[in-house]
């Protein structure tokens, strides 16, 4: 199965996925701290306020490593599995693990996968309650917010016993 298929069904059907790349491939971007790493792993999912771009050579997006944005491809040629961690769906590209990966993890180095159902059979994202949006359309909405209704010119809540309010000083 093509590998844009298999990451946007994932995302579709699941919400997340875990990419195994080597980040030693030509073409790759990522921090450069994990640039020769040929194991890494990196986690998308369709509730990334940012958008994930599943292109027909790379995946795109910004991601963050330690709260700091990076722009990250990852072609596809450097995706050696691409699986949800939660339900073990996904699939893994023997001819593309790196051999340092196969010789320290042996040929299934994600451990055994689940291969991806049908969509038609396929446990839906949102299953249990029925008018969930699909989760595109999640990423297109972005969060949700709630409405609290209350007095406009009502003086904000005192602060809590049991708090200490913030101090601050100037530091010259």
């Amino acid at each position: 199965m093509e590998k844009a298929n298999v990451v946007k069904r994932l995302l579709e059907h699941e919400g997340r996925v875990m990419l195994c790349l080597d980040a030693t491939c030509q073409g790759v971007e990522v921090p450069r701290r994990f640039a020769t790493d040929p194991g890494l792993m990196l986690v998308i999912n369709v509730n990334m306020p940012q958008a994930i771009e599943v292109g027909p050579v790379a995946i795109e997006s910004e991601l963050r490593f330690g709260g700091i944005p990076h722009y990250c491809i990852i072609p596809y040629n450097a995706l050696w599995s691409a699986f949800n961690p939660d339900s073990g769906h996904g699939v893994l590209w023997q001819e593309f693990i790196p051999p340092i990966i196969r010789h320290q993890h042996g040929l299934y180095p994600t451990g055994p996968l689940k291969p991806l159902p049908d969509d038609d059979k396929w446990p839906l994202l949102g299953k249990a309650v029925e008018s969930a949006p699909a989760p595109s359309a999640l990423r297109a909405v972005g969060p949700s917010l709630k409405v609290i209704e209350g007095d406009g010119d009502a003086p904000p809540p005192a602060n809590h016993p049991g708090r200490s309010r913030p101090k601050l000083r100037v530091v010259k």
